[in-house]
């Protein structure tokens, strides 16, 4: 079994994904932590510069280290590079701000499709992103979009901020948001769309409990 749950940044998929992983005792896999973790690289490598991705030294840096998943110490998949969790190194403003950059090139997009597809190979596993159902997993059985306003997904990022970030403001963190929004359906490579066939629900209005409970409603 395959579900997906696509949706823009910070409209709750992740928590979703966990809360759908434990309850069918199924592989949660968080696709953005691919992303993140590629532009950790890059910005550890120094590798990005006013914006910009030098591309090729970065696919020889990804070429030279390993990007996995494997069980922590709460038996959930955690990304890890080289066998060593990432997990507290990829949720900072900074790899935010540079993330939505390094996810629009087609070569970043490629292998991170490829590295996807294996991860499901004979498994059964709930995985969240932005191009999950419309690209990935096209013929996912379940498929899910998430989307909630500018102004919740922003207090929702904020609250996961602010004690790692002590200056951190509703406001910046809305126009981060608003800059990845376009970025993300803009781009020219999987752009973020609602996929074909996706149950669509707005989580405005509803806690994280009761949009968990509409999803079950439809998955048998």
């Amino acid at each position: 079994m395959i579900i997906t749950i696509d949706g823009p940044s910070s409209s709750g998929k992740s928590t979703l994904a966990k809360l759908i992983s434990d309850h069918f005792s199924i592989i949660h896999i968080d696709s953005g932590s691919i992303y993140r973790t590629i532009t950790h690289l890059a910005i550890e490598n120094k590798l990005i510069i006013d914006k910009e991705v030098q591309l090729e030294k970065l696919i020889k840096c990804l070429n030279n280290n390993i990007i996995t998943f494997k069980r922590n110490d709460t038996n959930k998949f955690q990304i890890c590079v080289n066998n060593e969790f990432v997990e507290s190194k990829i949720r900072t403003t900074i790899i935010s701000n540079n993330v939505s950059t390094v996810a629009t090139i087609k070569e970043i997009r490629n292998y991170v499709l490829k590295l996807q597809r294996e991860i499901a190979v004979n498994k059964s596993i709930v995985m969240d992103g932005r191009d999950i159902g419309s690209v990935v997993f096209p013929n996912a059985e379940y498929k899910f979009y998430l989307c909630a306003s500018l102004k919740n997904r922003s207090k929702r990022r904020w609250k996961e901020l602010k004690d790692d970030e002590k200056n951190i403001t509703i406001t910046t963190v809305e126009s981060d948001l608003e800059n990845r929004d376009i970025i993300d359906s803009e781009r020219e490579h999987s752009p973020l769309i609602i996929p074909e066939n996706a149950i669509v629900i707005n989580s405005d209005d509803l806690s994280i409990s009761q949009v968990f409970k509409k999803i079950l409603h439809f998955i048998k």
